[in-house]
This record gives C-alpha cells, sequence and structure tokens, in this order.
C-alpha cells in the first residue's frame, strides 16, 4: 500500500471517528423511548411539546459538533425545566458526557442536575453509569456506592428503577447503552426486585448488583454487612453467606466480644463446614471461653451500711439565759 493511500485512509477514519460521535443523536426518538417508562409517557402537554421542538429546531440549525453544548443551554431554560422529558434528556446527556475523549467532571454535571428528581426512574441507571465513567481505583468509586446504598435505603421497595443497559463486547469494550431510538424499549423493574438478586438482573453487570454496592462500602461496617449475610443467606448462598459471618465474627473478637464472636462462627461453619478459617477461629474461641470460666472467682467484699445520724432534739431543751424566746 503506497504512502498516499495510507495518507488518504488515515484521514477518512479520522474524519468518520468525529463525526460518529455526533451523529447518531437523534434525540427526539431517543428521548421519547427513554421517557417510555413513565406512566404518563403518553400525555403530552404543551410544554412537553415546545421541548420536542426545541430538540428537532436544535439538530436541524446546529452543527453535530455543537449539539452537547447546546444541551446545557436546554436544561438551563426555566420554562423547559417543568417538561416530563427533562429527566430523561439529562440521562441521554449523561451518557453521552463519558463518551466524550475528555469527559473530565462532565458526568458529574449531568448527575448532578438528575439528582433533582431523586425518585425518577433513571436515578438508579444514572448514580451506575457515573460510576463505570470513574478511573478503576478511584477513591470516589465508594463514595458513589455509600451514596448510591443510602439513597435506596430512602426509596420506597416497589419504585420502579431502570437499567443501565450496555453495547459492545469483550474485544470493543462494553459502554453505556446511548442508542434507545433503535431496538428493545428500556429495562424496567421495581427496587424490591433490584435488591433481592445476586444473579444481575437483564441490563446490568456483575458489579452492579446491590449486594456488590454493599461489598465496596462493608468495611467496619457490622450493619451492611449483617444486611448481606441476611441477603446470601436468604438466596441460598451458604459459601457466601458464611463469609459475611466470619467477618462480622472478627469484628467481634477485635472487640474481646468473645461470646458474640461464637455465636458469629457457629453460624459461620453451620452455613460452611468447610470454612476452616471460621472452624479454626471458633475453636480457639472455645478454649478462650474455657479459660475464662476456669479462672477463680474474685469475691466482692461486702459493703458496710453506713449508719445515718438521728437528729438532735431540741425541743425540750432548757433555754438558755438571755436567749430569745
Amino acid at each position: 500500500m503506497n504512502k498516499g493511500l495510507i495518507t488518504l485512509l488515515s484521514v477518512v477514519l479520522v474524519s468518520a471517528a468525529n463525526l460518529g460521535y455526533a451523529g447518531d443523536w437523534n434525540l427526539v426518538k431517543n428521548i421519547k423511548r427513554l421517557e417510555s417508562v413513565a406512566p404518563d409517557y403518553k400525555v403530552d402537554t404543551a410544554i412537553d411539546k415546545k421541548f420536542l421542538d426545541v430538540l428537532e429546531l436544535t439538530e436541524k440549525t446546529k452543527k453535530d459538533a455543537e449539539v452537547y453544548e447546546e444541551a446545557k443551554r436546554i436544561v438551563d431554560i426555566a420554562a423547559l425545566k417543568s417538561s416530563k422529558y427533562m429527566d430523561s434528556f439529562q440521562y441521554y446527556m449523561l451518557v453521552k458526557s463519558t463518551m466524550l475523549s475528555k469527559a473530565g467532571t462532565e458526568p458529574d454535571y449531568w448527575l448532578g442536575l438528575l439528582k433533582a428528581n431523586e425518585k425518577g426512574p433513571h436515578m438508579l441507571a444514572a448514580w451506575l453509569v457515573h460510576m463505570k465513567s470513574l478511573p478503576k481505583n478511584s477513591p470516589d468509586i465508594r463514595k458513589d456506592a455509600q451514596q448510591l446504598v443510602d439513597w435506596i435505603k430512602a426509596q420506597k421497595p416497589e419504585i420502579k428503577v431502570r437499567a443501565p443497559e450496555y453495547a459492545g463486547n469483550m474485544f470493543t469494550g462494553h459502554k453505556p447503552r446511548s442508542n434507545f431510538a433503535e431496538g428493545d424499549y428500556p429495562k424496567l423493574y421495581t427496587l424490591s426486585y433490584y435488591k433481592a438478586t445476586v444473579t444481575p438482573p437483564a441490563g446490568f453487570q456483575e458489579d452492579e448488583t446491590y449486594i456488590t454496592l454493599l461489598d465496596r462500602i462493608k468495611d467496619g461496617h457490622e450493619d451492611i454487612m449483617t444486611e448481606m449475610s441476611a441477603i446470601y443467606r436468604k438466596l441460598g448462598k451458604r459459601k457466601e453467606a458464611s463469609n459475611m459471618l466470619y467477618q462480622l465474627a472478627m469484628i467481634k473478637v477485635k472487640a474481646k466480644d468473645f461470646q458474640n464472636a461464637k455465636t458469629l462462627l457457629d453460624d459461620a461453619v453451620k452455613q460452611n463446614p468447610e470454612n476452616t478459617a471460621a472452624v479454626k477461629e471458633r475453636d480457639r474461641i472455645k478454649l478462650e471461653l474455657t479459660y475464662q470460666s476456669l479462672a477463680p472467682v474474685v469475691p466482692v467484699a461486702p459493703v458496710t451500711p453506713v449508719a445515718e445520724e438521728k437528729p438532735v432534739d431540741t425541743s425540750s431543751a432548757p433555754v438558755q439565759e438571755g436567749s430569745v424566746k
């Protein structure tokens, strides 16, 4: 292949890459499909129709590279904020922001806007997409996980939540779904169903289940670890339940609460007799408790009650001379 052809091919590929990001906006159809998860999605108010008009005219009048910046202008228009389409639009832009070559804090911006409608169906997916946009070892991942768990605990179990869904494969990598104009409608679940599963439901990845969120923040949190052991036990994950009970027991051991530690270790071994660490620690605790039972009891010296002084009766005492009667 000659040098001129290689140069031409490189230019074509670079141009295609630059156009590929912004060329598939299809704003109106994408936003309407995302909004289909809402119970009132079939009824458009006057402001909803105006919102869709703005999106359509934006694509007709703006260059592809300008659409992203124009989106920030749209979400800042007070009159449009009351449209039912606003949170679907913000979620769509959050996903698009993660695909920028220099995303920086752009995903933070869109997630911050979505938090204004914290009971919306896109909130769970938005948190998960935001977490995936962070560097692999970022301390902010744990921060996001803690905030997301707090949000989940504050919601009613029957609220509806969306899966983020992903496109791609093991060779090209998986990215959050950004094309809702085509394919299946967004996947919707109740929050209680999401919380009760260890195997990720369709549209979620392995590290996006409720139990993995808890796992990210469990260190030193007995309440979180107790919740995790209960979930594992309920779902018949005996090995996982045993491991969590063992970790809880070690917290008790560190606090020298040997009796409660033994109870937890007994349960851990019952859940999984092959948990050798739990078996070994349980036997060690048994020995410690045996020593404690053999220790001589130090007698407590009886406390001698202090005699109460009786008040002196002066009513019949003789009146001294010179005293006032």
